[in-house]
């Protein structure tokens, strides 16, 4: 059976909404911005005082920056696909143009260097990236597609997409979740975007994922449409 491929074709910031090709169909789906509990976890994952291992030890068991992608694909006999990505909040365009090469340089500057001699570095490296708040899009969250498998033929597809996010929190509600319904749009190899994400993918891993190919399938900039939050408020003889 043919498929027809359906792609982004413009994002309205001042409207807020996002338009997709299908054919000679177009869809207008609404565009909104990363809940502010969500955003703050995330551009503050690396900001507490501990020291630079237990720090980064920390984020690889939190859970925030990585969500249950699901997609969908309707031709098969259970048509959703959940697949877990690891994810990043990410610079505006403008900001990616000035600072990609700054940003690629940054990233080898840490090969041949042994892992733990350069947490330090890693560290300080992602909150100098994420201090200003206007340099961040709040419109979109990004990740990298690793294998193009089902998830990636899925929003060939369609780009309709949705993000389950879990983590614990100190303060109620102590289970903060979030639903994220997103348009996928997949951004290839000569694209700042793509190089953004291929530097901050690999930013925090030790070890070599040996993917059958020198680089990522596409990177995806998940824009924001519609959020719900799923998190467990504790009521008066429940305990979440």
């Amino acid at each position: 059976m043919q498929t027809e491929h359906t792609r982004v074709r413009f994002i309205d910031r001042e409207l807020r909404k996002i338009e997709v090709e299908r054919g000679d169909i177009v869809l207008s789906y609404p565009l909104n911005a990363i809940p502010d509990s969500l955003y703050e976890k995330i551009a503050g994952a690396l900001g507490g005082d501990e020291p630079s291992a237990t720090n980064l030890r920390s984020v690889y068991r939190d859970t925030v920056m990585k969500p249950a992608v699901c997609t969908f694909d309707i031709h098969r006999p259970y048509p959703i696909n959940v697949a877990t990505k690891i994810v990043r909040l990410t610079l505006t365009d403008s900001e990616l143009e000035k600072k990609i090469n700054d940003i690629e340089g940054k990233i080898l500057s840490f090969q041949g260097v042994p892992f733990d001699d350069s947490i330090e570095d890693r560290i300080q490296f992602y909150r100098d990236l994420f201090i200003d708040d206007k340099k961040i899009d709040r419109f979109r969250i990004g990740a990298v597609e690793m294998y193009g498998d089902a998830t990636y033929s899925n929003i060939l597809n369609d780009p309709r997409v949705t993000l389950g996010f879990y983590w614990r929190s100190s303060n109620p509600p102590n289970a903060m979740s979030y639903q994220i319904n997103a348009i996928a749009e997949m951004v290839n190899k000569d694209d700042p975007f793509y190089r953004y994400m291929w530097a901050l993918r690999g930013l925090f891993s030790h070890r070599f994922l040996d993917l059958g190919r020198d680089e990522y399938v596409c990177a995806y900039k998940f824009w924001v449409s519609e959020t719900h939050e799923k998190s467990l408020t504790g009521r008066t003889g429940f305990t979440p």
